[in-house]
């Protein structure tokens, strides 16, 4: 197991004081996957305030619910004290959390099986509920009764699903039947984490999983109630912004496109996010541009980059061929298209003595010609092209 030695001190240290300590969760998981971890925890039998005392370096993160972070020189770790939890009345916390004896304990309140194992440098791998088996057959399986699981905490319903698009694994059957059976329930979880885990679901090599929650009533609460054609997301490139756009596409008819905006701000999507997505959508329903002058009027709404991603949108969704317009794209992007590409600026103007009143409209008369000659995009030229526009 590829643990690094810092996160392995961190566990002898807590040892030699009497306790016990385990390396947990992910970065079990993701060693066993031959994957770099993204951060490293520890579950121990040792409290919290006492962990303090063992390291020079300790931050109280989450010392409420029994989690401190050693600071190691070259990763930090996050050590959490054996715990049970019970009763989920908000479908997101406990309401209770209680301190348990031994590892085996606190890996049956987690969620998945493949989240479910722990790794001791001397003991080896601890693994009561089969992840590894699980890992080997690439499955998404809850541990214990999903239904339960689910009922602690709804948002698992879509981390289900992300991990399965993510690592490409297949979800075992009684847990996709509690997926289904408990989507409505997302409706309970903020916004933020219903949205940061439906863009790493859809962002993943099986993006069609979204489906699975969205027809048993998990977006409905945001006006997302179908979805068709789902599988050709896989064919779209897998930035943000795209799969976003790829995926309301297919779930909304033209009339409820026109309330997009609605609902990605109801899942707090970032506002440029919003507009790039809005703008790809609108571009969707337009006819393609015939030339590169008017492609590049176009860039204002949309710019150079953002039109690749349109084109393989165009490309997927609506089975268009569009090749010619990409070496199009290309020439256009390389020529001026908005007011920073021009060789003047306001400041230039302002010798000729134009009023600040009138300088947005001549650099909109200098940009309207360089779209259609880029080769009067050069300084001396330009100014003269003002100076008789002031006139």
């Amino acid at each position: 197991m590829d643990i690094p030695q810092d996160v392995q001190q961190v566990i002898r240290t807590i040892e030699s004081a009497g306790y016990t300590a385990w390396a947990v969760g992910g970065c079990v998981r993701d060693s066993l996957l031959n994957k770099k971890p993204k951060d490293y925890d520890v579950a121990s039998s040792c409290p919290p305030e006492y962990v303090c005392r063992l390291f020079k370096k300790c931050a109280k993160t989450g010392i409420k619910y029994g989690t401190v972070t050693v600071i190691t020189d070259t990763v930090p770790v996050e050590v959490t004290v054996y715990r049970r939890e019970s009763g989920y009345s908000d479908s997101r916390h406990p309401d209770s959390i209680a301190f348990a004896e031994d590892i085996t304990t606190d890996l049956s309140r987690r969620d998945f099986t493949i989240n479910a194992m722990a790794w001791h440098p001397e003991r080896g791998l601890c693994d009561p509920f089969g992840g590894k088996d699980d890992i080997e057959s690439r499955v998404i399986r809850a541990v214990g009764d999903p239904n339960v699981r689910f009922d602690e905490d709804a948002l698992r319903v879509l981390r289900c699903l992300r991990l399965a698009s993510g690592l490409d694994f297949d979800v075992e059957s009684r847990t996709l039947g509690a997926v289904i059976k408990k989507a409505p329930a997302l409706a309970n979880i903020s916004a933020e984490r219903v949205r940061d885990e439906l863009v790493k679901l859809i962002s993943g090599s099986r993006p069609e999983l979204a489906e699975v929650v969205i027809q048993a009533g998990g977006f409905s609460h945001v006006g997302i109630e179908k979805i068709s054609n789902p599988k050709l997301l896989r064919r779209l490139p897998p930035a943000k912004p795209v799969r976003i756009a790829g995926l309301l596409w297919c779930c909304l008819d033209d009339r409820a496109r026109q309330t997009i905006k609605k609902t990605l701000s109801s899942l707090r999507v970032d506002n440029r996010t919003i507009f790039t997505v809005c703008s790809l959508i609108s571009e969707m329903t337009r006819p393609l541009p015939k030339n590169s002058v008017e492609l590049k009027k176009r860039f204002s709404h949309l710019p150079p980059h953002e039109w690749e991603n349109l084109l393989a949108l165009r490309t997927v969704l609506l089975k268009e061929e569009n090749r010619y317009l990409n070496e199009m794209l290309a020439q256009a992007a390389a020529e001026p298209w908005n007011r920073s590409m021009l060789a003047v600026s306001g400041h230039d103007l302002a010798k000729l003595g134009i009023e600040c009143r009138d300088t947005g409209r001549v650099l909109k008369k200098l940009l309207e010609k360089v779209i259609r000659e880029p080769e009067l995009n050069d300084h001396d030229t330009l100014m003269n092209i003002a100076a008789k526009l002031k006139s």
